[in-house]
């Protein structure tokens, strides 16, 4: 059985589009975790009315605690041999998780990833981010590192198109003091663990792009902060793994961190607290001395190498 955990707040919008495409998921043995974390809208009562409808839905309430606490109070109530995520605003294709779960048994992997399509908040599909299309395969754990490290990722940091064995997880869970990029310490940890993964590469998830959501420009500094540190944990957890792959994750991490900083920094001076303005501060201190042990690094074009040191 297969346990799709989704962390709910205020999506009563879009709620119901994702609650659908899961129950209509051609691999009929699953359950649905829908975990409303203490959302003010209607979210809590489309839970709760659906699971009236529907023996697969359990709903857990609880106080607002954040995305991370959503999905450890699913992980911890979950039932199934796998463990999938689904973001309350996307909605995923009738066939996603038996194709998953087929490319797993196939090549007895631990855990799969699938392609996904961008929407607009309307729900209409962006073509110019269309995903790369490539025949399916089996990846070991250096080369699913190594595509981690892409710029931009081939394998992207989420856990929304991946499936899980649910013994691969143990008792990994995501960390609640952070706001921003959990997954990316969560799925590195997985992948620690994991010996190999299977790749639909056909884009069977469909994220919707909100203006001001976690993932599209609606980040605080401290949380571009803890997205900045997350992606620094998971640099430091490849190159410790496999050091042939430092400079490429380097680069990646170096590019990240100045993605996150300088987003940080549209916000005006004025506006600014104490506290932020020492985040940006930690962040630019940070990319000073990541971009110091990184002058030699050939991965990286040596102005880009330079700009890191006088940004």
């Amino acid at each position: 059985m297969i346990s799709i955990i989704v962390p709910v707040y205020k999506v009563e919008l879009f709620l119901e589009q994702c609650i659908e495409s899961i129950l209509a998921q051609t691999c009929h043995e699953l359950e649905v975790l829908l975990v409303d974390d203490g959302s003010p809208d209607r979210c809590g009562a489309i839970c709760d009315s659906y699971a009236e409808r529907d023996r697969r839905i359990r709903v857990i309430h609880q106080e607002n605690a954040g995305v991370s606490a959503a999905r450890n109070a699913g992980l911890s109530a979950a039932r199934g041999e796998y463990i999938g995520f689904v973001d309350p605003d996307d909605w995923i294709a009738p066939e996603m998780y038996e194709k998953l779960l087929t490319c797993m048994d196939k090549y007895s992997t631990d855990m799969a990833v699938c392609g996904y399509t961008y929407c607009s908040e309307a729900g209409e599909p962006d073509e110019t981010r269309s995903y790369a299309f490539r025949p399916e395969e089996c990846l070991n754990r250096k080369e699913t590192m190594r595509r981690m490290a892409d710029i931009p990722p081939s394998l992207r940091h989420v856990v929304w198109n991946k499936l899980f064995r649910r013994n691969l997880i143990g008792e990994i869970r995501f960390p609640e003091n952070y706001h921003a990029s959990e997954d990316v310490i969560f799925l590195t940890d997985c992948l620690l663990k994991a010996g190999t993964v299977a790749c639909v590469h056909e884009p069977l998830y469909y994220n919707r792009v909100r203006r001001g959501s976690a993932t599209h420009g609606g980040l605080s500094i401290q949380e571009l902060r803890h997205s900045f540190q997350a992606h620094e944990y998971m640099y430091r957890s490849i190159a410790e793994a496999y050091p042939e792959l430092k400079d490429v994750s380097q680069a990646f991490c170096l590019d990240v961190m100045m993605l996150k900083y300088n987003e940080a920094c549209r916000k005006p001076p004025a506006e600014r607290s104490a506290e932020e303005n020492c985040d940006l501060h930690r962040m630019r201190k940070m990319i000073r001395r990541e971009a110091v042990k990184a002058l030699l690094n050939r991965k990286i074009y040596w102005k880009t190498r330079m700009s890191y040191l006088i940004r």
